[in-house]
């Protein structure tokens, strides 16, 4: 897994609840704490520090996963600016990443992994069709509700499919909240 998501957990954490309990955080999840944005380290070291905030935070892995999503948007936003620079709302962001955003995420970090969507339109709605081994659905979700956020819309997300729920795939029903 790239180190920006490392780095975003981070930021969340830190921004949150301090400095010091970050280093609290990755001393109990037993990694090294020590991540560029650049490298890549095991999809276990993340799952431990998810772990370890939401047993700090009394949340469920999945509700620390959509906080870490929604507050990292800002944190992805200001790394590379200009890709969200041609987009005027959270829907043009959704409908455009795999044509536009992950293959330029890919020239920035060529090794990296990047889940696979799926969007299209369902009247006002989209449903997002979310592809990735690691299985991270909740933080695509706090992803897409950050997005929102950044562009002044608060989102609704509703999982139609997941495969939590023993389904084959995820499946995401977003709408702006009424």
């Amino acid at each position: 897994m790239k180190g920006v998501l490392f780095n975003i957990v981070e930021d969340v954490v830190t921004r949150a609840l301090g400095a010091d309990e970050w280093d609290d955080i990755v001393d109990a999840a037993a990694v090294s704490g020590a991540y560029t944005s650049l490298g890549n380290y095991p999809d276990a070291d993340l799952g431990a520090i998810v772990d370890t905030v939401a047993d700090r935070l009394s949340m469920s892995v999945a509700d620390t996963l959509r906080l870490v999503g929604r507050l990292g948007f800002e944190h992805l936003a200001a790394r590379a600016p200009e890709l969200l620079a041609t987009h005027s709302d959270w829907r043009s962001v959704l409908l455009s990443l795999d044509e536009i955003i992950h293959p330029e995420v890919l020239k920035i970090y060529p090794d990296s992994e990047v889940p696979g969507s799926d969007v299209s339109t369902d009247g006002d709605a989209l449903l997002f069709g979310y592809t990735s081994s690691r299985n991270m659905c909740a933080l695509a979700d706090g992803l897409i509700v950050g997005c929102g956020s950044w562009y002044g819309t608060e989102l609704h997300v509703d999982h139609v499919t997941c495969v939590h729920a023993d389904d084959s795939s995820c499946t995401m029903r977003v709408t702006e909240s009424s």
